[in-house]
């Protein structure tokens, strides 16, 4: 659930022309954290970002690999309490045997994923948009 400056960028990147794909988690064992990044799918689908939704299990990841040049993994999510509040770890690293160890599994894990269209996130039914209206809601506390 990303907070509105993270959402602009990852939106102004997709303007640009870059190829932004986001791996979610499908299923969460905290219901209402779902719905708040739910609440973020209709602007990152909107602006041509790639979203799956991984369906095995819970997924746990926080990685990012930029142009296989770049990469982090830690303990961070895209949300205000990781910016703000909460005290997290990440490794940042050039190392290409990492980022390609990193794309490598994110391409395996999108065989296991959903990719959301911004046309069938528009007919999504209606109580899961005010479950999301709830989420959005109380994306800080969570």
């Amino acid at each position: 659930m990303p907070d509105r400056r993270t959402q602009n960028e990852l939106v102004r990147a997709a303007q640009r022309g870059v190829d932004v794909r986001l791996l979610l988690p499908g299923k969460s064992d905290v219901p209402v954290a779902r719905w708040a990044a739910r609440a973020t799918y209709g602007t990152l689908l909107s602006a041509g970002i790639r979203v799956f939704e991984y369906q095995p299990r819970v997924l746990h990841a926080k990685t990012a690999v930029v142009d296989g040049v770049a990469a982090t993994v830690g303990t961070a999510n895209l949300d205000y309490r990781s910016f703000f509040v909460n005290y997290e770890l990440n490794l940042f690293s050039a190392n290409r045997g990492l980022c390609t160890a990193l794309e490598e599994q994110f391409r395996t894990d999108l065989g296991d994923a959903v990719e959301l269209t911004a046309p069938g996130w528009s007919r999504r039914p209606w109580g899961g948009m005010i479950a999301e209206l709830v989420g959005r809601t109380a994306r800080r506390w969570l």
